[in-house]
């Protein structure tokens, strides 16, 4: 799953969304709701602007209802509930410009996409996600770092294996559910600390092969 948002795999964003919306409704401690809601609605977000940018419209209307019907009542005091719904309104009225405009859809993806959905847009996904991974790793302690992230380095094929999990709700529920009340998981829902296990975050990072491990936290 990292492997997807470290690449930038936009066609696989909408699976990984799916995987952190159900992983965050059953165990809510995952990440505060601001956190839940800029990764599920950022990965969706991306994906929708590449179906545009590509022209692949046919199946664009079941992304654009998901962003519609993400929740957007607050779980923590300083999420502002009414700029969340300002944000989505804003962004399904320029889908649809982009949709039905093709001077703007032309003049969004070669002025405004590069600075707005960049890198620094990616960087922030990939701070969610990872974020994300780390507390779902503390709430399922794996027994082998090292296998762990082969497992991860697998890209596309474990991601499949974790969404294809969704087709047995209740069992992946349950699972969660059980390692949940095992309380292996801080139940403040803060991030995790960024010196924690300096060590192991640095061979987390070797492992994943980035390049500078200490923008990993």
């Amino acid at each position: 799953m990292w492997q997807v948002a470290q690449r930038g795999d936009i066609m696989g964003y909408g699976k990984l969304e799916e995987f952190v919306t159900f992983a965050t409704e059953t165990v809510p401690e995952l990440l505060s709701f601001r956190q839940r809601t800029q990764l599920m609605l950022g990965l969706r977000a991306k994906l929708v602007l590449e179906l545009c940018r590509t022209e692949q419209t046919a199946g664009l209307q079941s992304h654009l209802d998901r962003i519609h019907a993400a929740r957007s009542h607050p779980g923590d005091p300083d999420f502002c509930c009414a700029e969340a719904e300002a944000s989505k309104s804003n962004f399904l009225a320029l889908v649809q410009t982009l949709i039905q405009d093709p001077v703007e859809r032309e003049h969004f993806f070669q002025e405004v996409f590069p600075v707005d959905y960049g890198p620094k847009y990616d960087s922030a996904l990939q701070g969610l996600m990872w974020e994300f991974l780390s507390r779902l790793e503390q709430l399922l302690p794996v027994p082998d770092l090292k296998q762990t992230v082969s497992w991860l380095n697998a890209g596309p094929s474990v991601l499949e294996e974790c969404v294809n999990s969704l087709s047995q709700p209740l069992q992946l529920k349950t699972l969660l559910q059980h390692h949940r009340e095992l309380g292996y998981l801080d139940t403040n829902g803060k991030p995790l600390k960024k010196n924690k296990n300096p060590e192991l975050v640095k061979e987390v990072c070797k492992l994943l092969h980035l390049n500078d491990s200490r923008k990993c936290f």
